[in-house]
């Protein structure tokens, strides 16, 4: 085992990657033939490092909306778990009593979170007996699982990896080791945890099934750039408002020191007091004035970059509306990536992997058929003003197909008229008689 840079312990060959790909880093500011380093000069990060990342997802609100609105999204309405039997089966009775007693989804929702922060996320299943180190031995008591806790890369490092080409999880971690304090629990530091005892949660993977890409990684510097705009832009404010002035003596006028000491008081007086006049002799005042520029340009220039790169819409970084238009059809294209992330990465990686490991360890009884489906309900939504406009689109559409003397009934039931408007099939009784 070797140090990485940040001192942590990480296999040879793992070392060796992590060296690679930090040179690469370093060599994608170089222009020029080497002559000019585009990093240096603009004094970017050239491999930010996971505690960078951190930093910039605990400080900065724009790179914490980058990290959480997918997740936050993805988990907004509770997937339904099934298996054709309406509930009736004990896989579905164990599901739902699970869900219950260990709040899953909230838990794969955070760790979804914290999955973003650097290459991975774990979540770490809890059980009544075994020591974590433990492989998971066969759960037969539907109430073995106690517990459920996620861990950012920060806190749950790899130890060791399987090396055996033949073995099913070549590649993959076999041991890791996990702060499960978190800094709240002195007692309890760090501590060896057993694969099975872990869901490991990484997303953007290519090269391999462990170090996923940081979703900062990609417009890191974009966020330095926002830095320098927005910090820039405060102090120039505050260069303006605070005006400065240059002190001089009159021409043909002797200073001796006492006048100094007087007119340094009268000046600390004005500056920081409620006098408003200044009574000196033989100096003169004279404002020197600043120019502040607009850093809308810059800014939205930044904005539109990192919202491009991510393709999360600028409106839910920002969290604000710009236009009804604009924003529906952002939401729209921004729900339909997320609906496509449920299903190739949510569902797969985080959902079925937990319930696969639960199923092969009998902590869950097999469902019927041996299978079981994943429905993500819809994201998107209309407003009362959008449902408004539907409504009215779908009474001129029935009132052009019925002409204008035309009876509804001849085209709809009064059910399916009530329908169309947004209201019950049925109406309701409102309890009294006649």
């Amino acid at each position: 085992m070797e140090r990485d840079n940040k001192g942590r312990f990480v296999s040879n060959t793992r070392a060796s990657d992590l060296l690679g790909r930090q040179v690469l880093s370093l060599l994608a500011g170089m222009q020029f033939a080497g002559d000019r380093d585009i990093d240096t000069t603009l004094g970017y990060t050239k491999a930010p490092t996971l505690d960078n990342y951190l930093s910039m997802y605990n400080r900065r609100g724009i790179a914490a909306s980058i990290v959480d609105a997918p997740a936050k999204t993805t988990w907004r309405k509770t997937p339904i778990i099934s298996d054709g039997s309406e509930g009736k089966s004990e896989f579905s009775k164990a599901w739902e009593a699970l869900c219950a007693r260990v709040n899953v989804f909230d838990y794969m929702g955070r760790v979804d979170r914290l999955t973003g922060i650097g290459r991975y996320g774990i979540l770490l299943v809890g059980t009544k007996k075994g020591k974590l180190s433990d492989p998971l031995d066969t759960l037969t008591d539907r109430g073995a699982i106690i517990f459920l806790s996620s861990f950012s890369e920060a806190s749950a490092r790899v130890k060791e990896f399987i090396v055996d080409v033949h073995d099913r999880r070549f590649g993959q971690p076999s041991m890791y080791i996990i702060d499960l304090g978190g800094g709240i629990v002195p007692e309890h530091k760090t501590e060896e945890v057993h694969w099975s005892r872990v869901i490991h949660v990484a997303e953007g993977l290519l090269e391999n099934e462990v170090y996923g890409e940081p979703r900062l990684q990609k417009v890191y510097n974009r966020l330095e750039d926002l830095d320098k705009i927005v910090g820039s832009s405060a102090e120039g404010y505050w260069q303006a408002v605070v005006k400065g002035y240059a002190v001089s003596p009159k021409e043909g006028f002797s200073i001796s020191p006492g006048a100094v000491e007087a007119a340094k008081e009268e000046w600390q007086n004005y500056i920081h007091g409620l006098q408003r006049i200044i009574a000196t002799e033989g100096f003169d005042f004279k404002e020197m004035k600043g120019e502040m520029v607009d850093p809308t340009t810059a800014f939205d220039v930044v904005m539109s970059i990192i919202s491009g790169t991510k393709g999360i819409p600028k409106r839910i970084l920002l969290g604000s509306e710009v236009g009804s238009l604009a924003s529906t059809q952002d939401q729209a294209n921004w729900l339909g990536r997320v609906a496509e992330r449920q299903k190739q990465f949510a569902e797969p990686r985080i959902l079925r992997a937990f319930i696969d490991r639960l199923i092969e360890y009998h902590a869950l009884p097999p469902p019927t058929g041996g299978e079981y489906i994943v429905e993500w309900p819809g994201l998107f939504y209309l407003t009362d003003a959008e449902l408004a406009k539907v409504h009215a689109l779908n009474a001129s559409a029935v009132r052009n197909m019925i002409g204008k003397d035309g009876d509804p009934r001849n085209l709809l039931t009064i059910a399916e008229q009530r329908i169309m408007l947004g209201l019950p099939a049925e109406m309701e009784e409102d309890g009294t008689d006649g």
